[in-house]
């Protein structure tokens, strides 16, 4: 059983080989590398990541070696908005796995928190909370932010914002998203300063860089959140990129801030300790 096993492998890699080399980098063979167990199913990945896995396997199948990154990108496109993957964030994709054909299996339903409002608990109120109630201008929430040791994502609001006003395809962050941006981050004071941006539909997101929990030092996983209006957050965390052979950890969803933040506990722990 397992020699008929091990030459059906072999059969599948000789026939992949043949159909691979000399043959431009088209959408077929993005298909065809994902059959050959590139990617684990149901993990997150960077979009930048499967691009260079998916160079990396065609070259080691015969491909041309010159294959660049540029060539993977338009045919992984067409892929990526097909059934084999699911769009996180952007930038950032679940692969469902090459036997992702059936529609029933491509349902994705993300937890639902408890109720669809949060409501900050009233007891015990840190002196920033009142102020940044009252808060409801973009002006208003950096001025909030400045005054309680958030000076550098203030900075990065106010160039975005300025951006967006110079700039008629940059868009502005919505205030909601923006107020419980604010509003996590001074929560959270523990964690440091994130990188900031602003996704195509107006809400703010941050993300930070994970150390490599080997040696502490290296830096190359991700935890990135996106505030909606309502007041829940969209996460998506993996602990280090791809690499072939190496288990990671990764966990996406939409939650309620305080489910959110323990959903990412892993990751904010390696966080705060760096």
């Amino acid at each position: 059983m397992l020699i008929g096993l091990i030459d059906w492998r072999y059969s599948q890699v000789s026939l992949l080989t043949e159909r691979l080399i000399g043959l431009p980098f088209g959408t077929a063979a993005v298909e065809e590398l994902l059959r050959t167990d590139l990617l684990d199913a149901n993990a997150i990945y960077r979009r930048r990541e499967i691009v260079e896995a998916l160079r990396q396997r065609f070259i080691e199948l015969g491909g041309d070696r010159n294959t660049s990154r540029e060539q993977v990108i338009v045919p992984l496109k067409r892929v990526l908005d097909g059934p084999l993957f699911v769009r996180i964030r952007p930038g950032f994709y679940r692969y469902l796995g090459p036997e992702a054909d059936d529609p029933g299996s491509l349902t994705v339903r993300d937890a639902e928190p408890a109720s669809p409002e949060w409501s900050p608990d009233l007891a015990g109120r840190a002196p920033w909370r009142s102020q940044l109630d009252k808060a409801s201008t973009a002006q208003e929430i950096m001025a909030v932010l400045r005054s309680h040791g958030r000076e550098r994502i203030a900075d990065r609001i106010h160039y975005l914002q300025e951006l967006a006003r110079e700039d008629p395809e940059e868009q502005p962050i919505a205030p909601d998203s923006l107020w419980h941006m604010a509003s996590f981050l001074l929560e959270q004071g523990q964690l440091p300063d994130p990188e900031v941006g602003v996704s195509p539909n107006a809400l703010a997101q941050v993300e930070w860089t994970i150390p490599n929990s080997s040696d502490g030092r290296t830096r190359d996983g991700l935890l990135a959140m996106e505030f909606l209006p309502r007041g829940i957050i969209g996460f998506a965390a993996l602990s280090e990129p791809y690499r072939q052979g190496v288990d990671r950890l990764t966990v996406y969803g939409e939650l309620h801030p305080a489910q959110a933040l323990e959903a990412v506990r892993p990751f904010t722990d390696q966080i705060e300790r760096a």
